[in-house]
């Protein structure tokens, strides 16, 4: 049995472990994924469990192969350098009998050379406000209304402020008030701004989960992707441009006929991107 994109089975409870598991006999078992291990222990023993039970039977027996000594209380400690190295050559010898890794200098040669640009967009007057106060009261600015338990209005508390910033950075109608202030300045109906108004609010290229819905773009559904890759691939195709999130792709999404790549919104996690 081949599982491309075994990562997906990194929950142990999920369904497609569950279905595989139930009804599906196979003496080998084999997972293709470019990320093994992404956050956490637990998640990589659901891979390893997967592959052979036997050996892999406990999650908690796994994780304290890797925590002992230094986890003995059961409460989480700070690792020093040379334990943390200790740990990482644990888990590499753990692996190093499962794991047939395919390093990118390998296969350098079959693969187009890659030039990478990042190009920095300066925020718009609007962002740079909302920005500079969320950087410097740790909140965000609203129309007034809405009120804190002292009964004043004009500021809104929001939690991980850094991920707030982020949101501005993209584009501040990521805040559905900010937007709806907005559009009853500028005369727009419902609370939605859309048009040149929407695109000159941000600094940046126009959100795509922002702007799409307004393209009427989000009836794609993931069994329609298919299809719409076999179209854009298509030597004789028309179109030049194929649009979507990091994220919203799905798993093993091969854009082959792609020449230029464009990341909107970059994830601070590689294992994202």
């Amino acid at each position: 049995m081949i599982v491309d994109e075994g990562h997906r089975m990194k929950n142990h409870h999920c369904k497609l472990t569950q279905v595989l598991n139930t009804h599906y006999l196979a003496p080998r078992r084999v997972l293709l994924t470019g990320t093994p291990l992404q956050n956490k222990l637990p998640e990589l023993w659901a891979l390893l469990n997967f592959l052979l039970p036997t050996i892999f039977k406990s999650c908690t027996t796994f994780e304290q192969w890797f925590n002992a000594p230094f986890a003995m209380t059961g409460e989480k400690v700070d690792l020093n350098e040379e334990e943390t190295i200790l740990i990482i050559r644990r888990l590499h010898k753990v692996l190093r009998p499962f794991l047939l890794r395919r390093l990118k200098k390998e296969v350098e040669a079959q693969l187009p050379e890659k030039v990478e640009y990042v190009i920095k967009c300066d925020m718009s007057a609007l962002q740079r406000v909302l920005y500079r106060h969320m950087q410097a009261k740790g909140v965000l600015l609203t129309d007034g209304s809405e009120k804190d338990k002292k009964g004043k209005g004009g500021t809104k508390t929001l939690m991980n402020t850094i991920m707030q910033l982020r949101k501005i950075c993209n584009h501040p109608y990521m805040f559905q008030h900010i937007e709806q202030s907005f559009s009853e300045h500028l005369g727009y109906s419902g609370g939605v701004v859309s048009g040149a108004d929407l695109y000159r609010s941000s600094g940046k290229f126009e959100l795509l989960d922002r702007i799409l819905p307004k393209l009427r773009a989000t009836d794609h559904k993931a069994e329609d992707r298919g299809m719409l890759l076999k179209t854009f691939n298509d030597p004789a195709s028309e179109y030049f441009v194929f649009l979507l999130s990091t994220r919203a792709g799905g798993l093993g999404l091969n854009l082959q006929s792609a020449d230029t790549v464009i990341i909107y919104d970059s994830d601070w996690n590689p294992h994202q991107v």
